[in-house]
This record gives structure tokens, C-alpha cells and sequence, in this order.
């Protein structure tokens, strides 16, 4: 539904164009997404044999760029063939040794892994507790303590140049520093780690001793530092999660049960989203099939899935990824080594809520637990398929061992698959995992749903970090909704389909737990999700959600509580859920507006408000005229035609002067016009708006041209209570034309 006749994906929103290029644009020949779609198709097609090359870029680019694969985050900032920065994965695992020298040289391997822009994960739950005996006389500080170090690190480099390296730590449930390690962090209170995450490794010893209300002891090296009840443990454990957001879970037994790499190496590592569970000195190379791209016919009863389709962009999917490990330059020799032994890779999905009403599908409802089922099994026979034949084509991955065959994940591929597999070995000893997309989803994907969540919310607002920890709030549409909107515009689907786009807030949480069981039945590594907490959940049900994600055989589980200590990076903002109408006016499709130009401080601005059929202001559109041209006189009329949900046209004498007023417009102006037109729609107050804009400072020039333009419109009987003066003369600036004395002192020209 969004892109060109060439099949390559356009954006709709102006806050996906504008993330996309800040975050992924950082080369001299990135212009747009074709150019970053064809130098990433170039660059990891530079892993196959000369004489396919070609080919593989082409297919790879044809994928990449109609956005139905999309390709990790740091695969997309920098798989360039003259990037200076190599690295091509999000995260990494190191391994820490109860030793000082082995700290510290993981403390110099976490920091080399955030320079190049990489996450870290590794368990400390072989440093000795607190208050041990050191061999040197003297006791130890314990693993928390450690981990201060690495946090103070992490805040000092910023990873690749432009931000801070994430982290999680792991501490194995039965370290005699568990309780201190379980509530060190307090959410946005307490202000410590504050650049890691933290989860508890959870076995299922302590989930039966919890059950039958055993004891439980704290070990270290086979010694019983103390026994406590595991109800009480598992009780602080939820009780800070409930309430705090941490520490996770991580369901150690479960992730080793499917490790197909079991007789070598332990799965005791999770990554920092924990879609990966691994050993020490392992990477995340990531990429995932977005799903919505995928459904034919969305929003009527006769949507279909294209199965094909997604087969194909599965077994590319496998291909592309496995490339980036031999194109990628590694920040540690031992990650290297590990990587090029076992080439794990991790090939996953985004869009699933999206897909679900886009299919009519409540999130959570039989018929979509069926579907996640018929996926996830496709995903994992295609993915395995596709390991098996690379094997064949550039040989088994070094490592294998016909064990591999044996284990529990392997040995239960379906008949066919399981055939070719011990046919020819595997290529990748683990392939699949569902990652949060957010910022690839937000982008490429054009708001669709991030991995495997739901959807959010229909509109909200996302705050969005800039420069340092400074942040800035967009408002933003789901990707569905928004194409929904276009087409029930134009009367081409049932407005009761609505009923199908079920948020974050409306979906039970034993459902979502069903889902990512459903995919984590056919999914070799993790999961990422964060089960957001309805309003009112309780202690109680919440410990029930915990115990539900431990038989459903989850890996891990993660939450967030809106009523809890933390505040979360995306915000609700019910003035904004609008699925059932909204108190504004219905907008004209074609609105005549007033057109201005203006000038502070020798900036020049054009100005449109969009005008109501009570010739009272509706909308307005503001723009620099820096580096744009016009051609438009002074003193005319026109119209703005709404073409569809997002595009609008200026109209002068029945021709188009400006199309796409959006896309002609600066983008950060824009922004800020949108959110005055809503205020305007929703009868704030014009004399409100206008000694809000009078407070600012941010924005000087965009504010003085706006206030001053609105003010025009409001009632004689309003403008006396204007405090606004001319900065030179101390006239009162009653209206538009500003001070006529001073113009060409102040910078106020008057433009009416």
C-alpha cells in the first residue's frame, strides 16, 4: 500500500522519513531508502563468489527495499562497502571469571564492544558474593559492586559516535547476592545501573520448590551461604518486577533444553533484549520479515496471507544474514572465533499486530494463536531448509557434530526438512528469534507493530531522544490504522472493522502469553516481549502471568507496569485514541485557507490556515522559506485539497502550486503545526494558543510569525488582553501587522 511503481517502499509519515535518515543516512551516498536498501544489498552480496555477486545484490536489494525484509539496525547504519564502521551486529556477550585480572579485562572488552556501537550481555553469577574471603587476605565487594563499574563505563563511551551502549546483567537465582541483586534497582527512583537491565536466571528447581513451598539455598562453590523460603524469594522477585519493571526472568532450563549446540557450550547468556540466549562471546545478527507486506487484500473478508511470498523472503532472509557474519569486522578475536565456529544468526518477524487487523484478528483470539502456530512452524522449516542447503552449497558450519541432530529442537523438524538437514548438516547452529524492532519498525516499517507485540496504540506519543539524553515528543500513527483511515475515507471497507484493532491496553495478558507461546514453540533462540500491564493488574495476577509464562515454556518474561515506578518510552495518550470519532469538526475536502509571508529576524516564513466554513481558523501549515521557492503572489487566496489521510495540496486559481504540502514542508515545523492545528480543532482557546507561543523560546521566530498570524483571528474582544510589545518601541503589537513604525528595526514585516 505504500510504495512506487519500481516495488520500493515509500514512507508516510514524516517522523519515519526524518528517524530513518538521522539514524540510518550516515553515509556521503545515502540520499533515501533506495540508496541505503542498495548499499546494504551490495556490500552483503560481497560475501558470495564473483560471479554471483550480482545476482545476490540484486535480489537481496529487491527484498531489502520493498520492505519486507528488513535487516538489524547496525546492518542498516553501516553494511556499506566503504563504511568506515564495520560492525554489522546489535549485541554481544563476553564471559566474567570470578578473578580480578579476568574482570577487568571484561571490563576492557564490554568497553571495545560499545565503542563500535554493539549492546552487552553476559551472567555474573561466577563472581563470589559480598563479604567472601578474597585468596589475598581481605573480602569481596561482590558481583553488584562490579557491575557499578561497568555501568560508570558504559555511560562514558557512546556507542558508534552517537549514543550509549545497552546492558543486561544475569545473576543465577541461587547466588547468595540474589536478594540484594533483585532490588538494587527502583525503577526512575533510585537512579543506579542505569544503563543496564537486569534479570533473574530462573531454574526449575526454584519454580517446584516455589510450588511445593520448599526452602532454598543460596550456594557459592558448594557452599550454603543461607537458606531462605522460595515463596518469599519469588515473592521479592515479582513484587519488584510489579512494581519496579525489573529484574526479568530468564528461564534458564528451558533456553538449554532447546540448545542445539548442548553438548558444547551452555545457554547461560542473554543478550540485552533478550531475543537471544547464548554462551559467552556470542554475537546478535539480526533481521527480520515484516508481515504486513505480506497481506493481500487487508481489511475485507477475503484477505489473504501470501505464503509464497514469505517462504521466499524467509529463505533470502537466511542467506543475507548468514553473509553478514563473513562481511562484518568483530570488536573481540574470541567473538570471531565463536561466530565463525557456530555462525549464529537470528532471523525473525515485525508487524504481527499489524498483520492481525489488517486480517481481521483480535490479537490473542483462537484464530490468531492458529495462524502464529502455522507461521512460526513455516518460518522454522524454510529457515532450516535454507541452513541446510547453504551447508550443501558453502559447507556445514566448523563446529558440527552429528549430536546436533539429536537434540530436542532438531529432532522434531518436520519429516521432510529433518531429511535434507541430516542430509547435508546445517550451516547455522541456531537461526530464528523475534527481536523488538522498535526503531526499524518505526521507520521501515512505517509505525507498523514492533517483533511481536501488539499494537500499542492507534495514535500516540513517542519520546524520541536527540542529542545526549535530551528528548523530544512526536506524535505517531500505527501503520495499519493509518492505512485503514485512507481506505474507509474512500468507503472501500466496513467501518466496523475497528473492532479488530485491539491495543496493548485491551489484550488480556494470559492471551499475549499464549501468543508468544504459539511462536516460541518453533523458534530455536528467544523471544522479546514486554507484556504491558493492563490498568488495575494486581500483585496477585501478575505472579499468576509469571507462573502461566513458565508452563507455556516460555525462555523468558518481561513486563511493564503503566502504575509502576518507571516511565515508559512510548506514552498513552487517550486524547489521541480516536477509533470511535473525536469531538472536532469534520474537515472540508477542500478548505480555502489565507495565504501569508513573513519575516523575523531576517528569516522568511510561508504560512497557510487552512479556514472553516464559520471563517473561523481550522488548520495551519508553516514552513522556512530557506532554500525553497514559490511561486506564489501576494495577497491571493486559496484552497487546500485533502488528496488523502496526510497529503494535502495547495490550490491557487484551480492549479496545484504546491503538492504535498507535508513533503515540501519542513519536516520539525510540521510537527509543531500539527500539534497547534489540534488544539485549534479541538476549540482551545485562540488566545490561549497565542500566550503559549508568546512563553517559548525555542522556536523564537516559528512562535512570534504564528502568535502573531492566529492573533488576527481572534475576537476584537480578546486582543486587548495581549500583553505582546514591540521588543523595540514598546508599542502594543495589536494585531498581524505588527509595528509599522519600527518594522526594519524590529524584523517584523507586516505581510497583510
Amino acid at each position: 500500500m505504500n510504495e512506487n511503481k519500481e516495488g520500493v517502499m515509500l514512507f508516510q509519515q514524516q517522523i519515519s522519513e526524518d528517524l530513518f535518515k538521522q539514524k540510518y543516512c550516515l553515509h556521503e551516498q545515502d540520499v533515501g531508502w533506495a540508496d541505503v536498501a542498495h548499499g546494504v544489498a551490495q556490500e552483503i552480496a560481497m560475501a558470495e563468489k564473483r560471479k554471483n555477486r550480482k545476482k545476490w545484490e540484486d535480489i537481496f536489494y529487491k527484498e531489502i527495499s520493498s520492505g519486507r525484509f528488513i535487516p538489524g539496525g547496525r546492518i542498516l547504519a553501516n553494511a556499506r562497502v566503504d563504511s568506515p564502521m564495520k560492525n554489522y551486529s546489535n549485541c554481544f556477550t563476553i564471559g566474567i571469571e570470578d578473578d580480578m585480572e579476568d574482570i577487568y579485562n571484561a571490563l576492557k572488552e564490554d568497553a571495545l564492544i560499545s565503542k563500535v556501537g554493539g549492546g552487552v550481555g553476559f551472567n555474573i553469577s561466577k563472581l563470589r558474593p559480598e563479604g567472601s574471603a578474597l585468596s589475598i587476605g581481605g573480602i569481596a565487594s561482590g558481583p553488584i559492586s562490579f557491575l557499578e563499574i561497568f555501568n560508570q563505563s558504559a555511560k562514558t563511551i557512546m556507542t558508534g559516535g552517537f549514543r550509549r551502549s545497552a546492558h543486561i546483567a544475569v545473576l543465577n537465582v541461587d547466588h547468595p547476592d540474589i536478594e540484594k541483586f533483585i532490588t538494587y534497582k527502583q525503577g526512575d527512583k533510585s537512579n543506579r545501573l542505569t544503563q543496564f537491565n537486569i534479570s533473574v536466571g530462573v531454574t526449575e528447581d526454584f519454580m517446584n520448590a516455589v510450588t511445593l513451598d520448599k526452602t532454598w539455598d543460596l550456594v557459592f562453590n558448594g557452599k550454603v551461604y543461607k537458606t531462605v523460603s522460595a515463596k518469599y524469594l519469588f515473592d521479592l522477585i515479582t513484587e519488584n518486577s510489579y512494581t519496579h519493571n525489573e529484574p526479568g526472568i530468564y528461564f534458564i532450563d528451558e533456553a538449554n533444553r532447546y540448545n542445539n549446540g548442548k553438548h558444547a557450550f551452555n545457554m547461560n547468556q542473554i543478550n540485552p533484549c533478550g531475543e537471544i540466549t547464548m554462551g559467552p562471546y556470542s554475537l546478535c545478527d539480526l533481521g527480520a520479515i515484516n508481515l504486513t507486506r505480506f497481506v493481500k487484500n487487508p481489511f475485507v473478508l477475503d484477505s489473504m496471507f501470501d505464503w509464497a511470498g514469505f517462504r521466499r523472503a524467509v529463505s533470502i532472509g537466511v542467506r543475507f544474514l548468514d553473509n553478514v557474519l563473513d562481511r562484518t569486522k568483530y570488536p573481540l578475536q574470541k567473538i570471531k572465533d565463536m561466530s565463525m565456529q557456530w555462525r549464529r544468526i537470528g532471523l525473525g518477524i515485525t508487524g504481527l499486530g499489524d498483520m492481525f487487523a489488517m486480517m481481521g484478528m483480535k490479537y490473542g483470539d483462537p484464530r490468531s494463536i492458529a495462524l502464529s502456530l502455522e507461521l512460526s512452524g513455516v518460518l522454522k522449516t524454510c529457515s532450516y531448509t535454507a541452513s541446510a542447503n547453504l551447508a550443501k552449497e558453502k559447507g556445514k558450519l566448523p563446529a558440527w557434530d552429528k549430536q546436533i541432530l539429536d537434540t530436542p529442537f532438531v529432532s522434531n523438524l518436520p519429516k521432510d526438512c529433518f531429511a535434507i538437514v541430516k542430509k547435508y548438516g546445517l550451516r547455522n547452529i541456531g537461526l530464528n528469534t523475534i527481536a523488538p524492532t522498535g526503531t526499524t519498525a518505526l521507520t521501515i516499517g512505517n509505525n507498523c507493530s514492533s517483533g511481536i507485540e501488539p499494537i500499542f496504540a492507534l495514535e500516540y506519543t513517542r519520546n524520541i531522544r536527540t542529542d545526549g539524553d535530551d528528548v523530544r515528543i512526536e506524535k505517531v500513527e500505527d501503520y495499519a490504522w493509518w492505512n485503514f483511515n485512507i481506505l474507509n475515507d474512500k468507503k472501500l471497507v466496513d467501518p466496523e472493522w475497528t473492532k479488530y484493532f485491539v491495543t496493548t491496553k485491551d489484550i488480556n495478558g494470559k492471551n499475549a502469553i499464549s501468543i508468544q507461546a504459539a511462536w516460541q514453540r518453533n523458534i530455536d533462540h528467544s523471544i522479546s516481549k514486554t507484556h504491558n500491564l493492563a490498568p488495575g493488574t494486581t500483585l496477585e495476577e501478575y505472579q499468576e502471568l509469571l507462573r502461566s509464562a513458565h508452563t507455556r515454556g516460555l525462555k523468558g518474561f518481561t513486563s511493564f507496569n503503566p502504575e509502576g515506578s518507571m516511565k515508559g518510552i512510548l506514552e498513552y495518550n487517550d486524547k489521541l485514541q480516536v477509533p470511535h470519532g473525536n469531538n472536532a469538526e469534520k474537515r472540508l475536502k477542500e478548505m480555502p485557507c489565507d495565504i501569508y509571508f513573513a519575516t523575523v529576524k531576517k528569516e522568511k516564513f510561508l504560512v497557510l490556515v487552512g479556514m472553516n466554513k464559520d471563517d473561523s481558523p481550522y488548520e495551519i501549515f508553516v514552513t522556512t522559506m530557506q532554500g525553497r521557492s514559490f511561486n506564489i503572489d501576494k495577497n491571493v487566496k486559496g484552497a487546500i485539497d485533502k488528496v488523502r489521510k496526510g497529503h494535502y495540496n495547495l490550490i491557487i486559481n484551480d492549479n496545484i502550486v504546491i503538492e504535498d504540502i507535508s513533503r515540501e514542508f519542513d519536516s520539525t515545523l510540521g510537527t509543531l503545526s500539527r500539534f497547534i492545528s489540534m488544539s485549534i480543532r479541538h476549540n482551545v482557546p485562540l488566545q490561549f494558543i497565542v500566550e503559549q507561543l508568546h512563553k517559548g523560546n525555542g522556536f523564537a521566530s516559528f512562535e512570534k510569525v504564528v502568535g502573531r498570524i492566529l492573533k488576527k483571528y481572534i475576537p476584537t474582544q480578546e486582543k486587548v488582553m495581549s500583553s505582546d510589545k514591540c521588543p523595540v518601541c514598546g508599542s502594543d503589537l495589536m494585531y498581524v501587522e505588527g509595528c509599522k513604525k519600527c518594522a526594519s528595526l524590529c524584523g517584523w514585516e507586516a505581510c497583510s
